[in-house]
């Protein structure tokens, strides 16, 4: 749990904020602004460019990485002309064999014709089989949430299978439950709320369970994470409302009900793009832009809950410019452990220099639990 504040300190953060509301983790979060709204200030700190370049494309975005083996990091990501609707857009994939440091060149995944292949997640099962998520998206802005799958490495995949017919979306990667079954978090098309897609027989079959949507909150973008058996955390990006705050939902049955979400401390103080949540052996790690387009940080937590995050020992990961000025569009930041207290985070920049997939070393705080 972390330190609360001072009375004092509360008031001029307050101040600064214009219209704080009542409880620590808020306080702690309007803190957390203040000092990222000083443009430049990590510059001599962090990183302002990355360390590896995964891809370079015509509009790459929306990467996903996953640990799968020893040595390998895997990376899937979406490629083509622009940022909305583009007939070409297809799935790509990229594989690492020296956890991040040098890439192969990307192959194709999946890539209807006529329609935008995109927002793909992947996940190494523990047989070994790739499976990776996705949604078609086509010139009536209409989507439909998809899987496919892999049983060679990534060298060949099948024939993608539909999860729902709905207009849905994806965002986090499946993820395998102790139970043995798969659970892919997809949303419905902006504006209509998270779903949680369960098979129990391998992907064959879905069925869909609807996270709540409380006043204040719209289900969006999410990532879940089996946290115990059967108990599953989900956080969640916001589209009901614009104040950047990311919100937490849990499964206490392996994802067939969802708790109300509930908000949590930690927000995206320029704008609003999801979070990254994940466990390095014990430690809870959430990936976030603390300012979209502008920078993005590494943040852990003691509470079991995981609402209140340790804002005070926020970790800056990198800032795209050295002045702290945005760039054109970024900020899907997700990240793979690499070592005992180093994790490699990949995130898509679109920059005046280049357009390309991103890939950046961030080493933990050693006091990180």
């Amino acid at each position: 749990m972390t330190t609360q504040p001072s009375r004092r300190e509360f008031l001029r953060y307050g101040a600064i904020a214009g219209a704080a509301l009542v409880g620590s983790f808020r306080a702690e979060s309007q803190a957390a602004e203040a000092e990222a709204k000083q443009p430049g200030a990590e510059s001599a700190a962090v990183k302002n460019r990355p360390d590896v370049v995964i891809y370079r494309g015509n509009y790459p975005g929306w990467p996903w990485v996953a640990r799968a083996g020893k040595e390998r990091l895997v990376c899937v990501f979406r490629d083509d002309g622009v940022h909305d609707f583009s007939p070409g857009g297809r799935v790509m994939w990229s594989a690492s064999d020296d956890l991040g440091k040098t890439w192969a060149p990307a192959r194709v995944v999946a890539d209807e014709p006529g329609v935008d292949d995109r927002n793909a997640a992947v996940v190494q099962l523990p047989e070994g089989t790739f499976l990776a998520c996705y949604n078609t998206y086509t010139k009536d802005r209409v989507s439909r949430p998809m899987v496919v799958q892999s049983k060679d490495g990534g060298a060949t995949w099948d024939r993608p299978r539909q999860i729902a017919d709905l207009d849905a979306r994806t965002r986090g990667a499946p993820i395998g439950l102790a139970s043995g079954d798969l659970l892919i978090p997809i949303y419905r098309a902006p504006g209509n709320g998270s779903l949680a897609a369960l098979s129990p027989d391998g992907g064959k079959t879905w069925k869909l369970s609807p996270v709540p949507d409380p006043k204040g909150f719209l289900g969006d973008e999410w990532v879940v994470v089996e946290v115990t058996k059967e108990r599953i955390v989900g956080i969640l990006r916001n589209s009901g409302a614009g104040d950047g705050t990311f919100w937490k939902t849990e499964s206490r049955d392996g994802g067939r009900s969802w708790d109300r979400p509930v908000r949590t401390n930690v927000r995206d103080a320029r704008a609003t793009s999801p979070a990254h949540f994940d466990l390095h052996g014990r430690t809870p790690v959430l990936t976030y832009a603390d300012r979209r387009m502008v920078s993005v940080s590494m943040v852990t937590t003691t509470d079991p809950e995981f609402r209140t995050w340790d804002l005070r020992r926020r970790l800056p990961c990198y800032q795209y410019r050295p002045d702290g000025g945005p760039i054109a569009d970024g900020s899907y930041p997700v990240s793979a452990a690499v070592g005992p207290h180093r994790r490699f985070i990949v995130d898509y920049e679109i920059r005046t220099e280049g357009k390309w997939i991103a890939g950046y070393f961030v080493d933990l705080p050693r006091e990180w639990p």
